[in-house]
């Protein structure tokens, strides 16, 4: 997950995201590795390319001008000019395109023009700027994202999906062979699995459920595919 930074003082390059939940989760597994989220941030020379934006609010205003020059072009190209006159508006009134309601097709013409102010962004103050785990769980939020955790007796670890995905789509994030494979997913809450005290003792209170391939994952789940392995 790439996310830009523009106008701070802030480490860019791959970090991790601590979440407490896994060191809760650890203490019940006791599992050799824990891994967290990873998010990569970016300087504003990748605007185009990330999934959210973490901006200054000076700064504002450069996400917007840069996006006025982009806008007015495509007005003077005369090719879906009513979309752009109202994104012009909206600019010129210093909102972010991320605020205005767009039709999937209006948006899939803006996404394709590379506005970024359309994309998700995150706008702190310098002056009293929150700690940098705090920004990043932010960001991240804002983005759509959410959280699925898989134990093994190896690792546990976190998972980094869009809100929305079914359990099917997650499973192609761990492996595709375990997507190809589905058959069902153990689910249980951390909410559910952290009061009931261990996997054993959810179990022994029904509290964890066999899903099919429709289940939309709900942050915070925890996840144990059951899938048949491909034949070689």
């Amino acid at each position: 997950m790439k996310i830009a930074v523009l106008g701070l003082d802030f480490p860019l390059g791959k970090r991790a995201i601590p979440d407490e939940r896994l060191e809760r989760l650890k203490e019940i597994f006791h599992t050799p590795k824990v891994t967290d989220i990873q998010m990569e941030f970016m300087d504003s020379t990748h605007l185009k390319e990330v999934l959210g934006i973490i901006c200054e609010k000076d700064s504002k205003l450069d996400l917007i001008l840069g996006d006025l020059e982009v806008v007015e072009s495509n007005i003077s190209n005369n090719k879906n000019s009513e979309l752009f006159l109202r994104c012009k508006e909206a600019l010129e009134k210093e909102i972010f395109l991320n605020e205005v309601p767009f039709d999937e097709e209006e948006r899939a013409i803006l996404l394709n023009a590379n506005l970024v102010t359309l994309k998700p962004t995150l706008i702190v103050n310098r002056e009293n700027l929150p700690s940098i785990p705090e920004i990043a769980r932010s960001i991240y939020t804002n983005c759509g994202m959410i959280s699925f955790f898989t134990v093994n007796e190896r690792e546990l670890r976190a998972w980094s999906i869009k809100a929305g995905t079914t359990v099917h789509e997650a499973a192609g994030y761990i492996h595709s062979d375990i997507r190809r494979g589905f058959i069902k997913a153990e689910v249980i809450s951390y909410a559910d699995l952290i009061k009931a005290g261990g996997l054993n003792q959810a179990r022994s209170k029904g509290l964890l459920r066999l899903e099919d391939k429709g289940y939309v994952v709900k942050d915070g789940d925890l996840i144990q595919i059951r899938f048949s392995p491909p034949t070689r």
